[in-house]
């Protein structure tokens, strides 16, 4: 299955780039990076220094989809920038894969 937003909370995120913009802890904003690892709470992600543990629940995040797959009609696309609310990604990743969402969480 290709990444496209529309599938992004059923699809693996480790080695997207992923930027925190908003958070109850507020030292957490801005934050931006690589994810190198995920559980069923937490991201870690790589930053330009060190490595980061980011809370799933209370935060928001962006990922950004990179364009450097050619589609199936052969057009290429600008980079996607996808907002997520950390709540749908609380699974551990091999569940959130197989789960169906709701319509009303999607944005």
């Amino acid at each position: 299955m290709r990444l496209v937003p529309q599938n992004i909370i059923h699809h693996e995120l480790i080695g997207l780039d992923i930027r925190v913009v908003d958070s109850t802890n507020s030292s957490l904003n801005g934050i931006r990076g690589m994810i190198v690892d995920e559980t069923k709470n937490m991201f870690k992600v790589e930053t330009d220094d060190q490595e980061k543990m980011i809370p799933k629940s209370g935060s928001s995040f962006i990922f950004t989809i990179s364009s450097s797959d050619q589609t199936k009609d052969g057009k290429r696309y600008l980079p996607s920038n996808i907002k997520v609310d950390g709540r749908l990604l609380l699974l551990q990743p091999e569940n959130r894969i197989q789960t169906r969402f709701r319509k009303k969480f999607r944005k």
